[in-house]
C-alpha cells in the first residue's frame, strides 16, 4: 500500500503533519477523522523522478518572458507538462505566477479550466485533479488539493472556497454555491469566469488611472514639505545678506516658524499622525463607525458614484443568478448580501428583506436613501410587476454602462484636481520663497510700490 502525507487540525486548532499507510485517499481521510481530527490536505508520497522533456514546444509565450533563450540567443527545448488523464492539456495551461501569491489571473485560469472540464461532463474530483496537475502556482495547488479532499469527504467546492475569501471573491463563491445547489456548476463557472474577467479589466483600468495620480499627489506633497522644511529657513537672513533693514513677508515668517517647530518636534508630529490613524482604525472597527465610513465612501463627490455602481452591480449579478435558479426574493436577498462588505448597503438589504417579510416592498429602503438611481428604482418596480429576471438583466447592463461612464468622468476630472494641487504648491512656493528673493532683486520696489 502507498504512503500518504497528510496535514490535519486538532480540536485545539493545532496543525499536525504525518505520514500514513493506506489503500487510497478515502481510507486516509477516514482514519484521520476516526482520531477526531479534521483533514486539511492528503498527498501521495512519491519518489522524486527526473522530469522528461517533450519534443513539441510552444516558444512564443516563453520568448516573451525571456525563458526560451540561452546565452547565444537560441531557443531552449522547454515545455509545460501535460495534464494527466485529460484531452484538454493544451487548453488548461496556467500562467506563470510568483510562488506563494495567488493573483486574480490565476483564479481566472483555474475557473476557465474547471469550466471546460465540467462542460465535458467530468465529475468534480476528476476535474479538480486534472486542474491540479496543470496548475503551476504552488499556493493555488494547495487550495485545489484542499478542494479535492473536501469533495472526496462529502464537502462542496463552495465550502472550501469560503475558507479562502482573499482568493475567491464573495460574488464568485455565490455563483459556485448556486451552481452546486442547482446542479448547473458549469453555468455557474461561466458566470464566475465572466465576472473574474470583468473584475481584472476594471481593476487594471482603475490602477492605470489612480496609481499615476496618487504618485503625482505624493510628489506634490513632498515638494510642499521640502519647501516648508528646507526652502523657507534658507531665506531667513536674505535681507540681512544684502544689507537691507526690511522685514520678511508675513507668509515667509509663518513658514519659517512652522518649519523650525516641525524639525525640533518631529516626534510629536509623527505621534499625532499615528494617534489619528489608530483612532480611525478604532472607529472603523465598530459597526456604527464602519457603517458611517462605508456610507461616506458612497456619498464621496468624486469616486462615490463609481463605488456605488460597482457594489450594486455585484449585488444585482448575485440576485439575477439566484432568481434564475428559482430562489425566492427574500432568500435571494439573504444569499446575495454576502457579495458585499459595505455596511451601508448591507443595512439597506436587511431593511428591504424585513419589509418584504412584513408585506412591504424590499425596494423602498433603497429608494428612500437614494442608494439606487431613479432609473434603477423604476426598472425594479416594473420588474416586480412583469418579469424580474429579465429586468434585472437590463439593470446589470445599465450599471455596467454607468461604471464605464463613471470611469470616463474620473479620467477627465483627475487631471483638473491635480492642477489645483499644483497651483496650491506654486502659490505656496511664491509666497514663502520667491517673494523675498524677487523683492531683494528689485531693490525693494515690490513692496514700496504696494
Amino acid at each position: 500500500m502507498p504512503d500518504y502525507k497528510y496535514k490535519a487540525v486538532l480540536k485545539n486548532g493545532k496543525i499536525i503533519r504525518n505520514i500514513i499507510n493506506a489503500k487510497n485517499r478515502s481510507e486516509v481521510i477516514q482514519k484521520i477523522k476516526a482520531t477526531k481530527m479534521m483533514p486539511i490536505s492528503v498527498t501521495t508520497k512519491k519518489i522524486a523522478q527526473p522530469k522528461k522533456l517533450k519534443k513539441k514546444v510552444h516558444y512564443d509565450k516563453l520568448a516573451k518572458i525571456g525563458i526560451a533563450k540561452n546565452e547565444k540567443g537560441k531557443k531552449n527545448k522547454l515545455d509545460r507538462p501535460e495534464i494527466k488523464g485529460s484531452k484538454f492539456g493544451s487548453l488548461l495551461t496556467a500562467e506563470v505566477s510568483l510562488p506563494g501569491i495567488i493573483k486574480p489571473k490565476d483564479v481566472l485560469t483555474f475557473t476557465n479550466s474547471l469550466y471546460i472540464l465540467k462542460k465535458a461532463r467530468f465529475n468534480n474530483i476528476t476535474a479538480l485533479e486534472s486542474v491540479y496537475n496543470s496548475t503551476e502556482n504552488k499556493k493555488l495547488k494547495e487550495v485545489i488539493e484542499e478542494m479535492i479532499i473536501g469533495v472526496d469527504s462529502g464537502e462542496t467546492i463552495n465550502n472550501v472556497m469560503t475558507r479562502h475569501p482573499r482568493i475567491f471573491p464573495p460574488l464568485y463563491t455565490n455563483f459556485v454555491r448556486v451552481g452546486e445547489e442547482s446542479g448547473s456548476l458549469d453555468v455557474a463557472l461561466e458566470y464566475g469566469r465572466d465576472y473574474m474577467e470583468s473584475s481584472i479589466k476594471l481593476r487594471k483600468t482603475l490602477r492605470g488611472i489612480l496609481i499615476p495620480k496618487i504618485l503625482q499627489f505624493v510628489l506634490i506633497m513632498a515638494a510642499m514639505m521640502v519647501t516648508l522644511l528646507f526652502g523657507a529657513p534658507l531665506i531667513e537672513n536674505v535681507y540681512e545678506m544684502f544689507g537691507s533693514d526690511r522685514e520678511l513677508p508675513k507668509a515667509t515668517k509663518v513658514a519659517i516658524r512652522m518649519s523650525k517647530w516641525i524639525i525640533s518636534n518631529w516626534y510629536i508630529v509623527l505621534s499625532i499622525i499615528g494617534l489619528l490613524y489608530a483612532l480611525f482604525r478604532v472607529l472603523v472597527s465598530s459597526p456604527r463607525g464602519r457603517y458611517r465610513w462605508d456610507k461616506f465612501k458612497i456619498k464621496f463627490p468624486v469616486f462615490g458614484k463609481l463605488t456605488l455602481n460597482i457594489v450594486t452591480s455585484k449585488f444585482f449579478q448575485a440576485m439575477l443568478l439566484n432568481i434564475k435558479n428559482g430562489m425566492r426574493i427574500q432568500d435571494s436577498l439573504e444569499v446575495s448580501k454576502n457579495v458585499t462588505t459595505n455596511y451601508y448597503i448591507l443595512a439597506l438589504i436587511e431593511t428591504g428583506k424585513n419589509n418584504l417579510l412584513s408585506g412591504g416592498s424590499w425596494i423602498e429602503p433603497f429608494a428612500i436613501e437614494g442608494a439606487f438611481s431613479p432609473m434603477v428604482i423604476e426598472m425594479l418596480e416594473i420588474g416586480m410587476q412583469t418579469d424580474l429576471t429579465e429586468m434585472m438583466g437590463k439593470i446589470e447592463e445599465y450599471l455596467q454602462q454607468e461604471i464605464n461612464e463613471s470611469i470616463a468622468r474620473t479620467i477627465k476630472l483627475l487631471p483638473e484636481i491635480m492642477y489645483v494641487f499644483i497651483g496650491i504648491v506654486l502659490v505656496f512656493f511664491v509666497l514663502t520663497v520667491m517673494t523675498p528673493l524677487i523683492d531683494v532683486y528689485m531693490g525693494g520696489f515690490l513692496f514700496d510700490s504696494v
